[in-house]
């Protein structure tokens, strides 16, 4: 298969993973069956704590055996999410196993992902274009989101529990496409240009610990993203919170999904032109903390485009700080390593989204959203200090 149809089958797989309908409604559905907002905290931070107990051993083993195994099995894990969240009808514990099986899904296919794609286009001699593709790549996922959001809102508009058994047939085509998606190391030419891969499972975790002990850059990036940029993906779940706090109609929550998710898809298509300006990266997130202060502010439905700029515009530095991310490790166990940084991630995710939920229990969402705005100056500081001393977030 030629590589410009390998990409074409990729970006519809990972399309259609996150073309989730529920995805407009699930946080406020939990709300409507009366879970408190610090419930919902909880539940999200065991979304988080089931994928940091997951991530490296789904990494370890697409590192050991085909990465197309984990990713046919992740969108049907995922797809019995939705269907434990359909029949649920408030009951917490559903909810919290939807979540563990959601955990499943992206822990299986997350480090199986990027790392597939970066072999291909390594095995292509292609690999300086991967910041290209891995902004094709989010912009793909944030296309996938913004469409399910859009025609989720609409459908919740009449009932929100279509909106939650419309999510379960693109999954079911997503596993179908992942068939297609063959493991170049699997094959006599890649294995001849490459180094023989670890004998063991365990192995894999070895060669990840080493990766962060030797790069000093590899542990900068990963706590960029997972310390910093993760902040903003630990809001949106609470976004549909704010929407009601603000009073933005429900029929308008896919609209203004959409529409974010679509200039998202955008900043992440030029988000490579970016590279090569090292003072973006303390730059947008800290406009983008400015923003999320303003946007605490909402006195009216409108403050919510303050948020949706906000979100817009730490996209490049995510893209861009992957890309880096991939570029600076040796790649022996690419998917372990991978899911370390997911893992980081999910370990923050379970600190930040338990204290936001008592926080927003404590003084209210929209309070809560300029503090978690106002993070973003230490974390800027942080960006110059590690600058002045060679270190760098992104290329």
């Amino acid at each position: 298969m030629s590589l410009q149809s390998f990409l074409r089958i990729y970006y519809a797989y990972v399309f259609l993973f996150d073309f989730m309908l529920a995805y407009a409604i699930y946080t406020a559905l939990f709300a409507l069956h009366s879970l408190s907002v610090t419930e919902i905290g909880v539940l999200l931070a065991l979304w988080s704590g089931s994928a940091i107990v997951l991530e490296m051993p789904s990494g370890a083993l697409s590192d050991h055996f085909d990465r197309r195994v984990l990713l046919i099995l992740a969108p049907l894990a995922k797809a019995v999410t939705f269907i434990l969240w359909a029949i649920a009808a408030g009951n917490f514990w559903l909810y919290g196993l939807g979540f563990l099986f959601w955990s499943l899904a992206q822990a299986m296919q997350s480090g199986s992902r990027e790392a597939l794609l970066y072999e291909r286009m390594a095995a292509e001699g292609r690999g300086d274009d991967f910041d290209r593709v891995l902004g094709r790549d989010n912009a793909a996922e944030g296309l996938g989101i913004g469409l399910g959001t859009l025609l989720g809102g609409l459908v919740a508009w009449r009932s929100f529990d279509w909106a939650i058994w419309l999510s379960i047939p693109p999954l079911l085509l997503t596993a179908t496409l992942a068939f297609w998606l063959k493991d170049v190391r699997r094959t006599r030419t890649a294995e001849t240009e490459t180094d023989t891969p670890p004998s063991t499972y365990i192995s894999h975790f070895i060669d990840a610990v080493n990766e962060f002990r030797i790069h000093a850059d590899l542990r900068f990036t990963t706590t960029y993203i997972a310390v910093g940029l993760v902040i903003f993906e630990i809001l949106e779940e609470f976004d549909q919170l704010y929407y009601l706090a603000i009073n933005v109609p429900i029929w308008a929550w896919g609209l203004l999904a959409a529409g974010v998710e679509g200039v998202y898809a955008l900043a992440s298509l030029h988000a490579h032109r970016l590279s090569g300006r090292p003072w973006l990266a303390w730059s947008l997130p800290l406009a983008g903390g400015a923003l999320l202060v303003l946007a605490s502010l909402g006195a009216s439905p409108f403050y919510v485009l303050l948020l949706c700029l906000a979100y817009v515009l730490v996209a490049p530095m995510g893209v861009l700080a992957e890309a880096r991310f991939h570029r600076v490790m040796d790649g022996r166990s690419r998917a372990t390593t991978t899911s370390a940084l997911v893992m980081a991630e999910n370990v923050v995710g379970v600190v930040f989204t338990l204290a936001f939920g008592v926080l927003a229990d404590t003084i209210g969402i929209l309070p809560s959203y300029g503090w978690a705005g106002l993070a973003m100056a230490p974390l800027a500081l942080w960006v110059l200090r590690g600058q002045s001393r060679g270190l760098r977030a992104s290329d």
